[in-house]
């Protein structure tokens, strides 16, 4: 459901305007496996499934892979997502628990740094903060505040639930309607921020337990676009971009390679949601500002005198390849269902998306990615 980590302030159908503690969304998550009266996971687990969820910054997933007792699982799945007990009591025995794993997420480098590089790209956006919120930020959360969000975003009509496997659809849906008994309620209406277009600082460093300079760079879009066609058109051809930019067969990569300016820890990717686009690329170095100044400079010099045609098309059909050999498995092609009716575009639709690019598309995009103006760099340096 398109409920995450960012979504803290909303207004409820009765008019009441709540702001939750980050990191609401997640304790959420949590208190629902707990089930009413036995533990979610062991209720998948005496059917032989494999079960779990997880909270990013715009929605909630649960999910279940079984070979046998499909209708049990799909029961079982149904009722803890609508049926939640949620008690102070309750919230207070799991406050531990997640305050362990947010500090065990706090002290991984590319979690830590990755959310320092959100720092810097924008000022007031949600994504600023890790979805489980900060130690202070559990302590704070109480019992009423994760029942208002569950009865402001938990609704039938919310949800959506994709299936992939041997079954008959028919009989899957006369066994569904039965099971949907929580009240069909109004959603409750997000409350965001307004973000500013530009980055809000050029360069954040914080001392980390590594033994060598770790760096993000970033470059993100002034302002997002919302679910659909538009979304995913950006997104696609970001990482067409990103792929003959940065990708280990590509020219650019090599020399920087060749140059010694990075390793094998260096990675590029894009990153996007309804109101949110940017590059990320990262890598661990020598000297951080160098590492800065020559990925820079490659992606200006890419820009302007390293796109080619016959490199697009043949990264083209590498990437309709993969995408199509990715959906071989029932869990993967659930996941793309899933992920197709949370953006609101019909499934497979990337696959229409990149067939419809021409290379002037990909150089149009190229020459939006890396406006210097636009750019930010968040560095971990040893901790002395």
């Amino acid at each position: 459901m398109r409920f995450g980590s960012t979504d803290t302030h909303f207004q409820l159908p009765n008019g009441e305007i709540l702001e939750v503690p980050p990191g609401s969304a997640h304790y959420l998550e949590h208190k629902l496996f707990e089930g009413r009266e036995e533990k979610v996971f062991d209720r998948f687990g005496r059917l032989g499934a494999e079960f779990n969820g997880g909270t990013s910054f715009r929605s909630t997933n649960y999910h279940f892979t079984t070979t046998n007792h499909y209708l049990s699982c799909l029961e079982v799945l149904l009722d803890f997502v609508q049926h939640p007990e949620i008690t102070e009591e309750r919230v207070e025995k799991e406050r531990g628990i997640i305050e362990q794993e947010v500090r065990m997420y706090a002290d991984h480098p590319g979690f830590f740094g990755t959310f320092l590089l959100h720092q810097a790209l924008y000022h007031r956006h949600g994504i600023r903060i890790e979805p489980g919120g900060s130690v202070e930020d559990v302590r704070r959360i109480q019992a009423s505040e994760l029942q208002a969000c569950f009865e402001g975003f938990y609704r039938p009509r919310a949800m959506r639930l994709a299936l992939a496997g041997d079954f008959d659809p028919e009989q899957i849906l006369s066994h569904l309607a039965p099971l949907l008994d929580a009240p069909d309620l109004p959603i409750a209406e997000k409350i965001y921020p307004l973000e500013p277009s530009h980055p809000a600082a050029d360069w954040l460093e914080k001392p980390f337990a590594v033994t060598r300079p770790h760096v993000w760079m970033g470059w993100r879009e002034p302002y997002g676009l919302a679910n659909g066609y538009a979304r995913l058109r950006q997104r696609v051809l970001s990482s067409l971009v990103l792929d003959l930019a940065f990708d280990p067969a590509s020219a650019t990569h090599e020399k920087l390679y060749r140059d010694g300016e990075i390793d094998d820890s260096f990675q590029a990717y894009w990153s996007s949601d309804e109101d949110w686009g940017h590059v990320v690329v990262s890598g661990v170095c020598d000297d951080a500002k160098t590492f800065a100044k020559s990925v820079a400079d490659a992606a200006a010099h890419f820009v302007d005198q390293g796109l080619h045609e016959e490199d697009f098309l043949r990264l083209k059909r590498a990437a309709w390849g993969g995408l199509v050999s990715g959906l071989q498995t029932p869990a993967a092609l659930a996941n793309s269902i899933l992920n197709a009716m949370l953006e609101k575009v019909p499934p497979f639709a990337t696959l229409d998306v990149l067939g419809e690019i021409e290379f002037a598309d990909v150089l149009a995009r190229a020459q939006e990615m890396f406006h210097p103006e636009r750019q930010a760099v968040a560095v971990l340096t040893p901790a002395t």
